[in-house]
């Protein structure tokens, strides 16, 4: 299995790409008011509405910087029905991949937080990469809200 690798400061995450949709460079998004500082905004893709998690405030609690590397990894969350739920992830050094064979998995895990979106450890030779759960970094009743502030404030 390929892995998307990014960097959030000196800490690297990974998606796995059966998820992912496609990989855009950074572009404008409109802000929704009142939503979660996670939320960085909306954008259209194809005629549809897709909000954007900002990955950096979620995981480090700082706004993305505006990297030439910065990418959206626009991700399908869609359920078992395979409706399309497109989620926007701002991430920031998106620019490695690697094969499942290049990593082991941490065999034993100590859960310190409750963040249920990180999932396993895993070592590369470099250093260890945490893996993101995509399908439970928000969820079907937060990502309809969103779509609907969206279509509100437009």
């Amino acid at each position: 299995m390929l892995m998307l690798v990014f960097r959030l400061g000196d800490n690297r995450y990974a998606i796995a790409t059966p998820a992912i949709v496609t990989v855009l460079p950074r572009v404008n998004l409109q802000p929704l008011p009142g939503s979660s500082p996670a939320v960085a905004g909306v954008f259209s893709y194809q005629g549809q509405v897709v909000p954007v998690l900002d990955l950096n405030q979620l995981l480090r609690g700082a706004a993305s910087s505006a990297l030439l590397s910065t990418r959206i990894v626009l991700v399908n969350q869609g359920g078992a029905d395979d409706s399309a739920r497109l989620l926007g992830l701002l991430a920031e050094q998106a620019t490695e991949t690697l094969e499942s064979h290049q990593v082991e998995e941490i065999a034993e895990r100590v859960d310190f937080c409750q963040s249920p979106y990180l999932g396993e450890m895993l070592v590369s030779q470099q250093d260890i990469i945490q893996q993101l759960q995509i399908y439970s970094l928000l969820s079907q009743p937060a990502y309809d809200a969103l779509i609907a502030q969206a279509t509100m404030a437009s």
